[in-house]
């Protein structure tokens, strides 16, 4: 199917970081075919009406299910809040509960401009289906998010099938963390992802308390320790690092490793802030994930590149320590980098038509004197008026279109939060 978007303000996120004021994008199916100045074109029209058109974000970091847990146990610290909250509240789920709840965090994430996401979390399979039926693309994590799990091949491997439903599904392995996993698990992952060509994540340096057991016990620093025991040998996306050392940064950047930050999780929790100004200086690539909504309570990009931009400026009385254009490029294409992706992030001839339509005619959007400012500083979620996944729009103008309702989504997930309520002691 021909499409072409029309009277577009395109926001490229090509190398030039060109904008294209009077553009024009088209598309043949889900593929970009044209990306240029306005001229004359066959195929059904969408007039973008002088607004932003720009690559979906890419949120590297995120459990999606945790949705149904938004709230709960706030003002606490990591520690507390994991051990005492959603240890006990994960316990009380039950088949089907992870489905609704990633299905609601999907679709959050749809209306929020996000059009691929990485998750992490306990039945993958379940995820599997909520992003099948919703129609983002996802990159579904299988591994262990205990100690308890045999990581065989065998077992590996029906993980990789059940999830494997849908060609906007990628698996990525993960080890939960070194305190949560043990090494063997770690190398387990390592030699599964070596043979199959996988990425793998893992959370790491999330907080001082962490980063002390591990150098207490091991002598070395958590990155320092998965050194040791060969985790960076394929590619990895390494969460949170909000608690590291120049030796951890030489070790990213020798093996090449991908940061995801989570601001907005880190500061609720009190884990603190991840030197961001660091990494982008010793060339590691920096992507964003909003984390889940039980540690962030919105899954909201806009707020993460805010936070990601300008945290670093505060702690570093430095206004330039990130620039702008770095932190949509964390949303966007470092983040399509991250999660082994070189025809998404961009628009672009040959791409992946994965768009949103940011709305600029609302107030907090005029004057339009920087483009990059006004997308990284002032503008919200309720300026996405189109998100599309792989040629398919998804969301416009207040509506989903997608293969779910989500009356019916909203309401099964308070049945479920009800239902674990009662029975929670």
């Amino acid at each position: 199917m021909k499409r072409i978007f029309k009277n577009a303000v395109v926001v490229t996120m090509n190398q030039e970081n060109e904008v294209i004021t009077n553009g024009q994008v088209e598309l043949d199916d889900n593929i970009i075919t044209y990306v240029g100045e306005s001229r004359e074109a066959m195929g059904e029209i969408i007039d973008v009406k002088g607004n932003i058109l720009m690559p979906g974000f890419v949120n590297t970091h995120c459990h999606l299910a945790m949705t149904l847990f938004r709230g709960y146990g706030e003002n606490t610290n990591f520690g507390n809040w994991w051990l005492d909250y959603m240890r006990p509240l994960e316990e009380k789920l039950q088949d089907g509960d992870c489905y609704y709840g990633a299905t609601l965090g999907i679709m959050e994430l749809i209306k929020n401009g996000v059009t691929t996401v990485a998750d992490f979390y306990i039945s993958p399979q379940e995820t599997a289906k909520a992003v099948v039926d919703t129609g983002i693309r996802a990159s579904i994590g299988i591994g262990a998010v205990t100690g308890k799990e045999l990581l065989s091949e065998d077992y590996l491997t029906k993980k990789l099938q059940s999830i494997s439903i849908s060609p906007n599904i990628k698996p990525i392995l993960y080890a939960h963390s070194l305190y949560a996993c043990d090494e063997g698990q770690f190398m387990e992952i390592n030699k599964y992802a070596s043979k199959h060509d996988l990425i793998k994540s893992t959370h790491v340096s999330e907080t001082l308390n962490e980063v002390g057991q591990i150098v207490s016990k091991h002598g070395v620093t958590p990155i320092g320790l998965l050194e040791q025991i060969g985790f960076f040998d394929t590619p990895c996306i390494l969460a949170h690092c909000v608690h590291c050392d120049q030796d951890d940064i030489d070790i990213m950047k020798k093996y090449d490793i991908t940061v995801s930050t989570n601001p907005s999780s880190n500061l609720i929790l009190g884990s603190g802030i991840a030197p961001l100004y660091s990494y982008i200086k010793n060339q590691i690539n920096v992507s964003i994930g909003t984390d889940g909504a039980a540690s962030n309570n919105n899954l909201n990009m806009f707020k993460e590149m805010y936070l990601a931009d300008n945290l670093q400026a505060g702690v570093l009385n430095q206004p330039k320590a990130i620039m702008t254009i770095d932190a949509l490029k964390m949303a966007t294409i470092r983040g399509a980098k991250a999660l082994g992706y070189d025809n998404l992030g961009r628009v672009e001839e040959g791409y992946l038509a994965d768009l949103i339509i940011i709305d600029t005619h609302k107030p907090n959007m005029q004057p339009n004197n920087d483009i990059f400012n006004n997308l990284v500083n002032a503008c919200e979620s309720n300026n996405v008026i189109l998100t599309m996944v792989d040629g398919k729009i998804l969301y416009s103008d207040g509506k989903y279109y997608c293969n779910v309702d989500y009356t019916d989504i909203a309401e099964h997930c308070n049945q479920i939060i009800k239902r674990i309520e009662n029975n929670f002691v």
